[in-house]
């Protein structure tokens, strides 16, 4: 071991991966045709559990390329791609011809170490900072599995391993029990707001008119990329995609000359394909690609605010996923379909205050959200607390 970052207690010492594993086998279920398999893939994993919870059946025959790796009752699988995203997860249920996706590295302790042992310090932080050297592409991040298993690892007795396991288990468990119940919490409040939201809109005493009949929807378009620019220059204005209102990772410009359609902070805008499915949105200034389409209110009789919040309740969004259109492997919004939709059409003064009580009940959400995020934000860094004091022999 060339680094040791920190000093060990009596009778532990420093190892590496590579030597508290076995060596796995690969399998090819196409040579298995009509064999049923179970398929664990990234998708399998819940990230935030450690947990495979969704693994797929599959025919041999059916069986991607990338369903090579064996697994078996208790087994450590590690995703390689995107590993700061931490899907890992301990098999703890034996399935019928189980295989993962080359996606993963498997490993499977030896005599040396218990695999809850193993599993329990590979979710670490510390893990992460000695293979982030290792992980390449930026556009697809990734590790192989002999650098993972260069990762540094302290080790005790069994007996100590033991003693370390059950106290993690106790406490990690009551941990994310708590956690848990503050994730239901933020989920009835969604559920909670869905509802009042829907309830808004539930108007018998105005008008009620196809969306088409008061709203243009005017679909984007996409600019040439020789066209694209990642500054800004003279004459270029931001192109606006479906995942910039979400992250100012990688803005790209574009020449104005090119797209004759733009949109500014208060326009309602509407992601077009999914997932998930009719994102409504606003906040941006520029021109805009062919995944938005621009929702236009005549403003005589129909305002910006009172049309975003009617296309954002759960009636009119269960509507719009029902007759959502499939286009290029993606499901799409059915431009036709949605401008069928009926919107109830009040006086002005009715959409100021109810856009006034959404507003109300928005603020309330937010608050509630901000705390209980804070308070599992708090409760994940005690785990980490818990899993650095482990490790270090002071658990």
């Amino acid at each position: 071991m060339e680094q040791v970052l920190y000093s060990l207690p009596d009778g532990w010492e420093w190892q590496e991966l590579a030597d508290v594993v076995v060596k796995t086998e690969n399998l090819n279920p196409l040579k298995h045709a009509d064999q049923l398999w179970t398929y664990i893939d990234i998708s399998s994993v819940d990230r935030d559990r450690f947990a495979v919870t969704d693994p797929k059946e599959i025919l041999g025959k059916d069986a991607p390329s990338r369903a090579k790796k064996h697994v078996q009752l208790n087994d450590v699988i590690f995703a390689t791609t995107r590993p700061n995203l931490k899907n890992i997860a301990l098999v703890r249920d034996e399935y019928s011809s189980p295989v993962a996706s080359t996606g993963f590295c498997i490993l499977r302790a030896n005599k040396k170490v218990l695999p809850a042992y193993l599993f329990y310090f590979v979710t670490t932080d510390f893990v992460q900072a000695q293979i982030e050297p290792y992980v390449g592409g930026a556009s697809y991040p990734a590790i192989t599995d002999g650098n993972l298993k260069k990762a540094p690892i302290p080790i005790p007795s069994i007996e100590e391993q033991k003693r370390i396991v059950e106290k993690l288990d106790a406490l990690l468990n009551r941990i994310d029990t708590a956690i848990e119940h503050l994730q239901s919490k933020l989920d009835l409040s969604k559920q909670l707001f869905d509802s009042v939201l829907d309830e808004f809109f539930k108007l018998s005493d105005c008008d009620s008119v196809p969306l088409t009949e008061v709203v243009d929807f005017i679909g984007g378009s996409q600019p040439p990329k020789s066209q694209f620019s990642d500054v800004q220059k003279e004459g270029y204005v931001r192109l606006i995609q479906i995942r910039d209102y979400k992250t100012d990772n990688h803005i790209v410009y574009v020449d104005s000359a090119s797209t004759k359609k733009f949109c500014t902070k208060d326009d309602v805008m509407i992601g077009r394909y999914g997932p998930p499915v009719f994102q409504i949105l606003r906040g941006l200034d520029g021109a805009y690609n062919v995944a938005l389409m621009k929702a236009v209110p005549n403003e005589d009789v129909l305002t910006k605010d009172y049309l975003f919040w009617f296309l954002q309740s759960p009636s009119i969004q269960n509507y719009v996923i029902g007759i959502s259109q499939r286009a290029a492997g993606q499901s799409g919004v059915n431009k036709k379909a949605l401008e069928k939709y009926l919107i109830p059409v009040p006086s002005k003064a009715i959409q100021n205050d109810i856009v006034d009580k959404v507003g109300q009940l928005v603020n309330k959400s937010r608050n509630l959200e901000a705390e209980v995020t804070a308070e599992i934000t708090s409760l994940n860094q005690l785990k980490a607390s818990i899993l650095d004091s482990a490790f270090k022999g002071e658990l």
